[in-house]
């Protein structure tokens, strides 16, 4: 039988501040994102910008948390949702897992083995649709640290990724057709921003590893079947922390929009397949207000493909290979 793992970033298991510091410790520890030596990494994560930002963060946190009983990050709600829909639809059982806190790999392998003991064969998919060494390359590594630790009775499929894949592409047209039916003045596409040398490293590589390539492709398909001109869009980048990321910034571009006349906007996240703080507060809350108090008008937000029908229909195209 097979199985399906849901792979994402992660997400702090609770609102408490020793969660919320526990979480960005070991995120910020991965050289893979600092492009640090691991020891500075963990210095610099646990022992200064955990502690710092912990407090900051958790703020954060707090205006996005789902309010169901018991309170749920809205990254563990959502891939919950699809776990359920897929399992549901398809009769695959399905786990989710974090690279970054609960539920960690180990346990959802676990969980798979557990309620399936003629399970064969795990296709993992990273819910990552552009490559980018601190989302794929670090999940896809732990993943295999963890399967090799101990004997296992199945086999390992990993999904690439799937940013040019029609299923994907649809799902997105789909989901933000409702939100453009009535026109605006930009369609704005969102991406986490990235260190321009881990980008000119991977690029070299080839298409398969380079990330602009990727969602510049990803947009152009898009604006295809959504039959918008690409000059009707354009390109901002979020979560830098440094000025030598990927630019223009989302924080400082979003607000000039209304001084060129771009009133009415909409903004997605093609990146994000799931809802998290970057969509749900740097774009939802954060970008919104900095635009509507520079002078715009409306402010549309996208939200993630997260559990919607169209979405459970595309990751079964994706995982079977359609």
């Amino acid at each position: 039988m097979k199985g399906i793992l849901l792979v994402n970033v992660g997400t702090p298991s609770s609102l408490s501040i020793s969660n919320v510091r526990q979480f960005i410790g070991e995120m910020l520890s991965d050289p893979l994102l600092t492009d640090q030596p691991r020891w500075l990494s963990h210095f610099l994560a646990r022992k200064i910008i955990a502690p710092i930002g912990c407090v900051k963060t958790k703020k954060k946190y707090e205006l996005i948390w789902r309010r169901e009983e018991p309170l749920v990050s809205p990254v563990v709600y959502y891939m919950q949702e699809l776990a359920r829909a897929l399992e549901e639809r398809k009769g695959v059982p399905v786990e989710i897992a974090m690279r970054y806190g609960e539920p960690d790999i180990t346990q959802a392998f676990r969980d798979l083995e557990r309620r399936c003991p003629l399970l064969h064969e795990v296709i993992v998919f990273p819910l990552f649709p552009h490559y980018a060494q601190s989302t794929t390359k670090t999940a896809v590594d732990e993943i295999g640290r963890v399967f090799y630790k101990r004997p296992h009775s199945f086999r390992l499929k990993i999904r690439e990724p799937y940013y040019n894949h029609p299923a994907f592409i649809n799902a997105l047209a789909v989901n933000a057709e409702p939100y453009l039916a009535n026109g605006v003045d930009r369609l704005v596409f969102s991406y986490h921003s990235l260190p321009v040398n881990q980008v000119e490293r991977a690029w070299q590589k080839g298409k398969e590893f380079d990330y602009v390539y990727q969602l510049k492709e990803t947009n152009h398909l898009l604006c295809n079947q959504l039959q918008i001109l690409q000059n009707q869009t354009m390109v901002l980048y979020a979560s830098q922390r440094s000025k030598n990321w990927l630019k223009p910034f989302l924080d400082a571009g979003i607000g000039e929009l209304p001084k060129m006349g771009m009133k009415k906007i909409a903004v997605a996240a093609p990146g994000f397949s799931i809802d998290n703080l970057e969509t749900l507060y740097d774009i939802d809350i954060l970008a919104r207000k900095l635009f509507m108090e520079a002078g715009g008008e409306e402010f549309i937000f996208i939200p993630s493909l997260n559990a919607n029908e169209v979405w459970v229909d595309a990751v079964w195209k994706i995982v079977s290979g359609v």
